[in-house]
């Protein structure tokens, strides 16, 4: 026979016994939201003091790096306003170095110049010197000549002179005085001159030549 359900039966099964079991589990699952709850709070709270301490960590390393920056700034002009320093003493040492140099280089050029005209100067004249050196050579080989000339003329005259001695000698004997007709060499100039009153004696470069007035 099957079971017969009356009204009273449905309405004890929505509101009736029906309900203890669900009102179990209700409590059983609301007691693990509950957990979960507690546990995502404790997460949360966790979370928010990992964050905050992370942002006074990063606070304090933000410090950190703005006073390695403040201190790298001021080394960064401190070196800065050496380096200009420097070049301007730099500058100014290179202007003195220049000016010094400049000047020297100048009074060195000015010098090469005097001793290049001095120089010139100098072989201008060592070619004139030359030159005169070369005509008195010429005119003491042309007195040379000429006094070779006279030497010879004085030789003839002696040979005549020495004829005509002869001719005009007397021959009376050993009891008369005899005339030495022998004369010296008549290559001497101091001879010459006495043998021709007229004649004068000229040097030329160290070489006496007998000279006759007209």
């Amino acid at each position: 026979m099957s079971n017969v359900h009356t009204l009273n039966d449905i309405k004890d099964r929505e509101g009736g016994s029906y309900k203890k079991p669900g009102h179990r589990l209700g409590s059983v699952y609301e007691q693990e939201l509950k957990k979960k709850i507690r546990s995502v709070t404790e997460f949360n709270s966790e979370i928010n003091d990992l964050s905050e301490k992370l942002v006074d960590k990063y606070n304090e390393r933000e410090k950190e790096f703005e006073n390695k920056a403040s201190q790298l700034i001021a080394s960064t002009t401190k070196v800065r306003s050496q380096l200009i320093s420097e070049r301007k003493s730099h500058s100014e040492s290179q202007r003195e170095l220049e000016a010094k140099y400049s000047a020297e280089v100048k009074s060195l050029k000015s010098q090469i110049k005097t001793l290049k005209r001095e120089g010139t100067l100098a072989q201008k004249a060592s070619f004139a010197g030359k030159i005169k050196i070369i005509s008195l050579e010429v005119k003491v080989r042309e007195l040379e000549d000429d006094l070779y000339s006279a030497q010879s003329e004085l030789r003839e005259a002696n040979r005549s002179l020495k004829d005509q001695l002869a001719l005009k000698k007397e021959p009376r004997g050993a009891s008369h005085n005899e005339v030495d007709t022998s004369l010296p060499p008549m290559n001497n100039s101091s001879q010459l001159s006495t043998l021709n009153p007229s004649s004068q004696i000229i040097s030329v470069g160290g070489v006496k030549v007998a000279g006759y007035n007209t």
